[in-house]
Order: structure tokens, then C-alpha cells, then sequence
């Protein structure tokens, strides 16, 4: 898990990075909110993720499965494990603290935190931004399948209408169906919706990378104001202007547009948009190492950021009830809930978002340094035997 390497598609590596802040900003309730008026975050950031992660994707005829699922086993499904379990004990401490009194773990909660991995994919409520991570693995391996056995017909062009079908029923039985139906579909149902754009970002990628690059500046510039344009009028055509965007993704809820081509529409512009700014003026953070360090450990944001969130409410809740009362801070709440936020100024929201990107860097910082001390003196053992 220990990730110290520098990666060379900057372009990639600061969209990667600028999703996972918008993810941190969204769970604080937008404190930042980049664009977020015209192009709001959650019509687009996680179908963001899925176009990345094809825009890297290689599977083909030559692909051995067993090698390749025993990688993403090792890159996404042995990490998710570890960091559940911290995030689980995080979470035991904290209650422990602001309860004050012994946590105990109720003989049911093992099968209730595992039926919502394989339903919503996430154990608690603490770690839902983790559901993703279930739905990638699952969506990779099937379409490494797919692609495998069909490689000697596929096109993606001829591919990515069929995925498309499969992600506009998805989006009807979101809206048709009774969520209660779905629990046990969840998983599969998110890996259908999401297929599209891990096959968009293959088509970007082999056939529109070299052209959406080779545009000038000012082409780029009209490109973004179309797109802002496309926002603005179908938040006025549609019944609410929230309506363009995809409320929530792990449990396939909250699409309020009454049309199955918004989200698909909603991601798409989003996605381009981002693209072309990150392309347009990216380049003077295209070498920074925090950009660097925070883009490949996307991972550990994702599933730490709501514990930090917890974590800063702790010490402000024993600020207040021991040192000196903070205006509107809402201990019982907080008591309550992990999703609490005090919001007595913006400024705050966004110390939140600090937080919650700082706080599991940090951590990342001292695995990586903690693994590097315990790892070389096997290594020079074994430089040693081999001199």
C-alpha cells in the first residue's frame, strides 16, 4: 500500500486530484465549491473516477485474468479490508471519547456490516464514501471478462451504445422501482451504470486525446463556455435546478430529473469541462509534489476524510464543554451522528475540507515512513546474501 511514485501523465494526475477535493468539499456541503454553481460536483465526480480508470485501462486479448485479478484483489480490495478495519477501530475510539463510556460491537453488527458491503458497500455510515472502491473492483473485472473473450469482435464504438442501454435502465429502475426491491442489486446495478464511462475513457484515450489537446487556447475556452451554457439551460428547462445532478450513487438514489438522459448528459459535461480546464491551465501544477503525493493516495482521502471530519469535531466538542464554549457548536448532535458539521462560518466549512485531505496524507506520510524503516533492514539482509 506504501505509494511513493511520481506519476507522468500530469493531466491525469491533477484531475484525479481535483475530483477527490471536490468529493472532501462535497460530504463538507460544498465549503469551497469550485464551479460548483454551474457544473455541481455530484453530477459528475464519480463517473469521473470510472473515465479515469479507463483512460488507463489495457485489458486485452493478452490480459491473463488470473494475473489481473489477483492485482486489483491486491491494489483495491486488500486496501479497502485494512483501512475498514481502521476506520472501524477510528470510529470505536471516538465513540468511546464523546460517549463517554466503553464501546461495545453488538453480536449482529458482523452481518449487518457485511450486507451493506455487498449491498451498499460501505460497512457504517462512516466509511460510506468506500462504496466506491467495492463497485470499481467489480465494474474491472467484469469488463476485463467481457473484453478478454470478446476482444477479436470489440469495438468500442459498437460497445459503448450496448453499455449505455444497460446505464439508462438502470437509471429507470432507480426511479421506478421501491429502493427496498434493489438492496440486494445494488452492486450490480451501480457496475451497469457505471460501464459507459470506463468506456468513454478508452475511446478519449485511442481516438479524441490527440485532438481535444491539439485545440487552441481560445477553442478550449468556447469548448468550457458551451458546456457552462448546456448547465445553465437545462437547469432552467428542468423542473429544479438541482435536477441535473445524481444525488446519490451508492444506494441509486436521488435522481429527481424526470428524464433517464440526465445523469449520462450531467456527466459527460462535467467530465469535458474539468478535462479541458486541467488541459487548458493545469501546466503550472502539473510538477508539484503535494498534487503528486495527494493524487496517488486519492484512496486513503476517500476513505478517511469523514473520519478527520470526526476526529476535528472531538477536540472542538471537548474545546467547548471544558475549555470555553463555542457559539452553536451542537456536542448532542454530534453525539448523534458522524455526519455533523459545525457551521457557524464558511471558514470553518472549509478548515473541515483541510482537514479532511490533510488528516489521511498525513497518515499516509507516517505508513509510508513507518513501512520504509521495517522493510530496509530486510532489504539489506538480502543485498547482503546476494553479494
Amino acid at each position: 500500500m506504501a505509494e511513493k511514485r511520481s506519476k507522468s501523465n500530469k493531466k491525469f494526475m491533477l484531475l484525479s486530484a481535483i475530483g477527490i477535493f471536490m468529493v472532501v468539499d462535497s460530504h463538507t456541503f460544498t465549503a469551497f465549491d469550485l464551479f460548483g454553481g454551474f457544473i455541481p460536483y455530484n453530477s459528475f465526480f464519480m463517473p469521473m473516477f470510472v473515465f479515469i480508470s479507463g483512460y488507463f485501462n489495457k485489458v486485452d486479448s493478452s490480459t491473463n485474468l488470473l494475473k489481473y485479478i489477483g492485482k486489483k484483489l491486491k491494489t483495491l480490495l486488500l486496501p479497502y479490508v485494512l483501512l475498514s478495519l481502521l476506520v472501524f477501530g477510528g470510529e470505536l475510539l471516538l465513540d468511546w471519547i464523546k460517549l463517554g463510556q466503553t464501546p461495545e460491537v453488538p453480536s449482529w453488527y458482523l452481518s449487518y456490516a457485511l450486507e451493506r458491503v455487498v449491498t451498499i458497500g460501505a460497512f457504517a455510515p462512516i466509511a460510506t464514501p468506500m462504496w466506491f472502491v467495492i463497485s470499481l473492483f467489480c465494474l474491472l473485472i467484469i469488463y476485463a471478462v467481457l473484453k478478454k473473450f470478446l476482444f477479436k469482435i470489440w469495438n468500442s464504438f459498437v460497445m459503448l451504445p450496448v453499455f449505455l442501454g444497460l446505464h439508462f435502465w438502470v437509471v429507470y429502475l432507480a426511479k421506478t422501482m421501491d429502493p427496498e426491491s434493489m438492496t440486494y442489486l445494488l452492486t450490480p446495478l451501480k457496475v451497469l451504470f457505471l460501464l459507459p464511462f470506463l468506456e468513454m475513457g478508452i475511446i478519449y484515450r485511442n481516438h479524441l486525446e490527440k485532438k481535444h489537446e491539439g485545440m487552441s487556447g481560445g477553442a478550449k475556452i468556447g469548448l468550457m463556455a458551451i458546456l457552462l451554457g448546456i448547465n445553465a439551460i437545462r437547469a432552467m428547462y428542468l423542473p429544479y435546478p438541482y435536477d441535473v445532478c445524481i444525488n446519490s450513487i451508492d444506494d441509486l438514489s436521488g435522481f429527481t430529473s424526470p428524464y433517464i438522459v440526465t445523469p449520462l448528459v450531467s456527466s459527460i459535461v462535467g467530465i469535458l469541462f474539468w478535462l479541458t480546464l486541467v488541459d487548458l491551465a493545469g501546466k503550472p501544477v502539473y510538477e508539484s509534489r503535494f498534487v503528486n503525493y495527494m493524487s496517488c493516495n486519492t484512496f486513503w482521502i476517500m476513505s478517511l476524510h469523514v473520519l478527520f471530519f470526526n476526529i476535528l469535531n472531538l477536540i472542538l466538542m471537548l474545546i467547548s464543554e471544558n475549555i470555553v464554549y463555542l457559539l452553536y457548536f451542537d456536542s448532542e448532535y454530534f453525539r448523534e451522528s458522524e455526519w455533523y458539521f459545525w457551521e457557524i462560518s464558511p471558514t470553518v466549512k472549509m478548515f473541515y475540507v483541510v482537514v479532511g485531505i490533510l488528516g489521511p496524507l498525513g497518515l499516509k506520510l507516517l505508513f509510508d515512513k513507518v513501512s520504509s524503516l521495517v522493510v530496509k533492514p530486510f532489504e539489506k539482509k538480502k543485498e547482503t546474501k546476494e553479494a
